[in-house]
């Protein structure tokens, strides 16, 4: 008679845990437009004193991407402690034209960032769209956004009339590309 030794288990960490929920990212991507995922612990408002009930946004959109005035062309994208951040900028001093929609679920209150003359940025009334239009010199123009609790946003951004390809869009510290454009972040329940 043979004792046969069971194999061991492996234990999965934390990394191999990210890796399983990034491929579930990629699963669900197939039927909605890409999504960031990941959880998070971050203070689940949006960067009002309003307390959320759907959860936290998730871990991949916290925290801003490394770039500065003058990075390399595109649109960053950020959340954090007072809530959602849209950059755009580009190599050079020749005019560069960035356009987009955000959507959201609930409403948006929007602030320009940084803004000049003719750039412009329009909140629809019913306040779930942001669309924008800026001219950028090199310098930086954004937005500066919070939502009303939302648990969906959709993000679409165009440089001179054409979609951005995802690599020329960063979302969160880690500067990591949605799978598609337009795409759409989840809070996390």
């Amino acid at each position: 008679m043979t004792n046969a030794v069971p194999p061991k288990r492996q234990r999965r960490g934390p990394r191999a845990i990210a890796l399983g929920f990034g491929l579930a990212a990629a699963m669900l991507a197939s039927a909605l437009p890409a999504t960031a995922s990941a959880a998070t612990t971050s203070a689940l408002t949006d960067g009002s004193t309003t307390a959320c009930t759907g959860g936290a946004w998730p871990f991949a959109v916290q925290g801003k991407p490394a770039f500065a005035a003058g990075s390399p062309a595109g649109d960053y994208l950020w959340h954090d402690a007072t809530g959602w951040h849209l950059r755009v900028t580009h190599v050079g001093t020749s005019g560069v034209g960035f356009s987009g929609t955000i959507r959201a679920n609930r409403p948006l209150h929007v602030k320009g960032y940084a803004l000049e003359t003719g750039d412009t940025f329009t909140v629809s009334a019913d306040r779930l769209t942001v669309t924008y239009r800026f001219r950028n010199y090199g310098h930086l123009d954004g937005l500066d956004f919070t939502t009303d609790c939302a648990t969906r946003l959709g993000f679409g951004g165009r440089m001179n009339g054409a979609l951005l390809p995802v690599r020329r869009i960063w979302v969160g510290h880690a500067g990591r590309h949605p799978l598609q454009n337009p795409f759409v972040i989840l809070r996390r329940a």
